[in-house]
């Protein structure tokens, strides 16, 4: 009676497995990849935001007579700098409108002119191939 040999690997085993550690190996790097994309997204979308917040809190130190209303289809974005001054890679958009002013407030007669402003900070940046722009606005009143 001939018995088949069955000490060792075969084949066919070793492809199996060459195939499945091939399979592992790339869906981890696919996750991988993923994680640290949506991660620099993250990031990106984080330091827009401060940039936001620290110019909201800089105009709310200013005197709010001093505050002069800006065009938003005239303004443009201006780079951001930092303490370097090195180009950080954002830009920033300050639009500061007298409330009685705005579009949806255009036919509401009591609203007195030059007590409440709306101050937008638009920051746009870079990710990737596209830009994004974050936006964070604020109402401010006169406090006299």
């Amino acid at each position: 009676m001939n018995k088949k040999n069955e000490k060792g690997i075969t084949t066919i085993d070793i492809t199996i497995a060459i195939i499945l550690i091939t399979l592992f190996v790339a869906l981890l790097a696919t996750l991988m990849y993923s994680i640290s994309a949506n991660h620099n997204t993250i990031e990106r979308k984080s330091e827009a935001t401060n940039y936001a917040i620290n110019e909201i809190e800089a105009i709310k130190q200013q005197d709010f007579n001093t505050l002069q209303d800006t065009d938003e289809a005239t303004n443009e974005f201006e780079n951001i700098v930092d303490n370097s001054g090195n180009a950080t890679g954002y830009a920033k958009k300050i639009i500061i409108t007298d409330y009685s002013k705005l579009p949806e407030n255009k036919d509401n007669t009591t609203i007195i002119a030059g007590l409440v402003k709306k101050v937008t900070v638009q920051v746009s940046y870079k990710d990737g191939d596209t830009t994004q722009t974050i936006e964070i606005s604020t109402v401010l009143t006169k406090n006299d």
